[in-house]
């Protein structure tokens, strides 16, 4: 998939999206996590599609729970053949 397009919308989502997805995936995060994803998307969104996800994830490792953020590293592994 284009990075541009993926770039795009990441972009455009907001927290409600992020709590959205989060629901339907049967995970449970808070809201200031939620609006975290979207600080960090819309902050270092070149870097995240550019291979740099894991040490942005560790950047925010210690403002996200435990299982948030190892919930993060299993999609991240499941999704990052889609952008490459």
């Amino acid at each position: 998939m284009s990075k541009e397009l993926i770039k795009k919308y990441a972009l455009n989502l907001t927290s409600e999206d992020i709590l959205s997805y989060s629901k339907k995936e049967n995970l449970n995060i808070s809201n200031e996590e939620a609006d975290l994803f979207i600080r960090v998307i819309h902050s270092h969104s070149d870097e995240l599609l550019n291979g740099n996800a894991l040490n942005i994830l560790d950047n925010y490792k210690n403002e996200m729970s435990t299982s948030t953020y190892n919930t993060l590293l299993s999609l991240y592994e499941k999704y990052k053949n889609f952008i490459d």
